[in-house]
């Protein structure tokens, strides 16, 4: 059943095969939502799980499988501009977005002895400014565009912290 036809989703960090990130951007495209994924190689290449360089491109394919539109680009949700330039290019691509799905997230598996206020700081960064601003600024464009066309939703998925 395709009771997600017609809306369209966001998820951030989808970059590996075997992550919850890519497995989530599946469901809601076998529902039949219009997907769009953000990734950010530089984390999963130096503190992150592994990088799947092609990975992104086999998603987007994958998804395009389900007879449903998708695109993607890398984000670093560190930055201020992040949000922005996310539903810009969301709204660009595949319209104004109904569903967010704030995946991203930055750990460091460090133990105190390595805890650092650097390592901190991009923890609070990602999972914390990033998600909430992001969140903030989908909310307000849901607001002006498609307040009259229903509810919007907005998903967190949490883990450890340092």
């Amino acid at each position: 059943m395709k009771h997600l036809k017609g809306k369209t989703a966001i998820v951030t960090g989808a970059s590996r095969s075997t992550g919850i990130g890519a497995a989530i951007c599946l469901s809601l495209a076998k529902a039949g939502a219009d997907v769009f994924f953000t990734h950010w190689a530089p984390f999963d290449e130096t503190d992150g799980n592994g990088i799947e360089k092609d990975f992104p491109q086999e998603l987007y394919e994958i998804i395009k499988g389900f007879g449903v539109r998708s695109s993607h680009m890398p984000l670093d949700l560190s930055l201020a501009d992040a949000p922005v330039k996310l539903l810009n290019k969301v709204e660009e691509e595949l319209g104004t977005a109904n569903i967010l799905v704030n995946n991203a997230t930055y750990e460091s598996p460090v133990s105190y002895r390595e805890l650092n206020a650097e390592i901190l700081d991009k923890h609070y960064q990602v999972n914390n400014s990033g998600t909430l601003m992001l969140s903030v600024e989908f909310a307000r464009r849901y607001e002006r565009k498609l307040f009259d066309k229903g509810c919007f939703r907005i998903d967190c998925c949490f883990r450890k912290n340092p």
